[in-house]
């Protein structure tokens, strides 16, 4: 098989990982029928949109069942989403959805929070440059990348809406290309020569866990 096109469980990883009673109404589709369905995706609580990880892993995924996707994204990233709105909407065959939504929400819902918090760290303390330092307390290098994507996208808002300076670099090499757009690597030892660079009035940084 190619290489899967996006971070994420593969096709061969995702059926152990996603909830049982999916697999079974997905079988049951196949034998008796398929038919096309729309879901409406939310969040139960406010949130920042940060979901482009979700929506490339569940296209990836139909591609690789041989089915194509409509997606309708209805806000923009790092849009505030109140608590029930619809994010966007997914429309396809059943059988290629169903089971695909344990790890999409996973990889939708927590993002999305990071961001949320991200974005009002920022813009608490804008003239505070943050490090995002989340990659200790996370479970495994999934939920690393998840919570940097937020935080970046959090990061990115409050740097557009009131000129923060907000997340500046992170702890783990793999995460850092989504900080400071167009370096490839942004992480703790770039910081400190940024730091050297910056006006001495805003020359503070805090170490952030935000998840």
């Amino acid at each position: 098989m190619a290489k899967f096109a996006t971070s994420g469980p593969t096709p061969d990883q995702q059926p152990s990982l996603t909830d049982t009673y999916f697999k079974h109404t997905r079988h049951i589709v196949q034998a008796h029928g398929d038919c096309e369905v729309t879901y409406a995706v939310f969040m139960r609580r406010p949130v920042t949109f940060a979901g482009q990880l979700a929506i490339d892993w569940i296209t990836a995924m139909a591609a690789a069942r041989q089915a194509e996707l409509k997606i309708e994204q209805l806000y923009v990233e790092g849009a505030w989403i109140g608590a029930g709105e619809p994010i966007c909407y997914i429309t396809g065959p059943f059988s290629v959805l169903v089971d695909l939504e344990t790890i999409f929400l996973q990889r939708l819902g927590p993002a999305c929070v990071a961001a949320y918090n991200a974005y009002n760290m920022c813009i608490e303390l804008p003239d505070v440059a943050f490090l995002a330092m989340d990659a200790r307390h996370c479970a495994g290098g999934e939920m690393a990348e998840l919570m940097a994507y937020g935080a970046s996208v959090g990061s990115k808002k409050a740097q557009a809406k009131t000129g923060a300076i907000g997340f500046v670099g992170c702890a783990a090499d793999a995460t850092a290309h989504f900080f400071r757009q167009g370096e490839r690597r942004w992480h703790y030892a770039a910081c400190a020569d940024w730091l050297r660079r910056v006006n001495s009035a805003r020359r503070r940084i805090i170490s952030s866990d935000y998840t």
